[in-house]
């Protein structure tokens, strides 16, 4: 037994002999209980007092997590305590997928280093793993969105609310959220009204890694064509998500939106206000009727000569009363010609010509 131990110990020596070889991954500073679906960073981190001819880094799978690393691996050189060691650090970020006391490794660095003889040996370095408490996400109905910062634009390729005749206007939003996988954002709003025909385009998601952080991106995009020309409304549609700076639920807006064709407006009485221009043009219409319906009362309605004057006037602008005059002087009947002329107002030469042709001897003419 004693010879099998001094066997053990002899085989172990090299292996310890080695040098330092630390593997640990490290909670960046944060919020110490994230919430579910909160971007954590983690670090793992190696430090070694031997160089590394290979590596490869492995980490145990989870179902705990979602989790993406951010930056390449650095490696590099340091001093600490006044010896050089070679340092590797890996960042990553952690989305925890549920509540509770959640595990996060453990990391194996499987490694080829240069010892002291300068021969090659394989060795594997083990970090133990990462323990997270993890709360429950905020009550909230609906999709749960966890993020650093979120920014909504939303463009229109034309006015939607004076489209031609058959125009088609597209609605792009972009929403960009800072601290989030694109899965983790929602999903796209459902837009079905009865006097609207909408395409929805296919959603685009997108991760990018910014020196800040992972940010997410998804575009909806919408063509809308009313059914008539009618305008109608599309309701603003509200996201909300937990704002893990401010440690409070905030919210993001979709704009109302109103779409319909610019010839429903034409012809349309104008609602709500009168500028100026249409109350001149009113005043204007209305002081020009009353001036002519007072003038014709006074010529038509004066009490001394009512009905003379009413006589006149119809036989003087009617069509029927020089189709009498004509019709009169045709049968030579001049009595009836005189007094349909004398109605008519006719010039008082016209009158006496009529007269000399009654009354004077024949031959004399009129």
């Amino acid at each position: 037994m004693v010879r099998l131990l001094l066997l053990l110990l002899c085989l172990a020596a090299p292996a310890l002999a080695e040098g330092n070889l630390k593997l640990s991954i490290l909670l960046e500073s944060g919020h110490p209980q994230p919430v579910v679906g909160e971007m954590v960073n983690v670090t793992i981190r190696a430090v070694y007092d031997r160089k590394i001819a290979n590596e490869d880094l492995e980490i145990e799978p989870t179902d705990a997590f979602d989790w993406v690393q951010t930056h390449p691996d650095d490696w590099h050189e340091e001093m600490i305590d006044g010896l050089p060691w070679i340092v590797m650090e890996r960042k990553l970020a952690l989305w925890p997928k549920h509540a509770g006391p959640l595990q996060f490794g453990p990391a194996r660095h499987r490694l080829t280093i240069i010892d002291k003889q300068s021969q090659r040996q394989d060795v594997v370095v083990t970090a133990p793993p990462l323990v997270l408490s993890v709360g429950e996400f905020p009550d909230l109905h609906g999709w749960h969105l966890a993020a650093g910062a979120v920014t909504l634009t939303d463009t229109l390729s034309t006015d939607a609310a004076h489209l031609a005749d058959g125009e088609v206007v597209t609605r792009q939003v972009r929403l960009r959220v800072q601290g989030a996988l694109p899965e983790h954002l929602p999903p796209r709003p459902v837009v079905s009204e009865n006097w609207l025909i909408t395409f929805a385009a296919p959603v685009q998601r997108e991760l990018m890694l910014t020196a800040d952080g992972p940010v997410s991106e998804v575009i909806w995009a919408w063509q809308f064509r009313p059914h008539t020309g009618e305008p109608g409304l599309l309701e603003p549609v509200k996201i909300p998500y937990f704002n893990t700076a401010d440690r409070k639920i905030e919210t993001v807006e979709i704009p109302a939106l109103t779409i319909g064709y610019a010839s429903f407006y034409t012809g349309q009485v104008p609602t709500g206000q009168v500028d100026a221009r249409q109350i001149v043009a009113l005043a204007g219409i209305a002081a020009l009727g009353l001036a002519l319906g007072l003038g014709l009362a006074a010529v038509l309605f004066a009490p001394e000569r009512t009905g003379q004057g009413w006589r006149r006037f119809r036989a003087r602008f009617s069509p029927f009363a020089r189709l009498a005059m004509a019709r009169a002087a045709r049968r030579g009947d001049l009595l009836t010609l005189r007094r349909l002329a004398g109605e008519a107002g006719q010039p008082a030469e016209r009158l006496a010509g009529i007269e000399r042709a009654i009354y004077g001897r024949p031959g004399t003419g009129g």
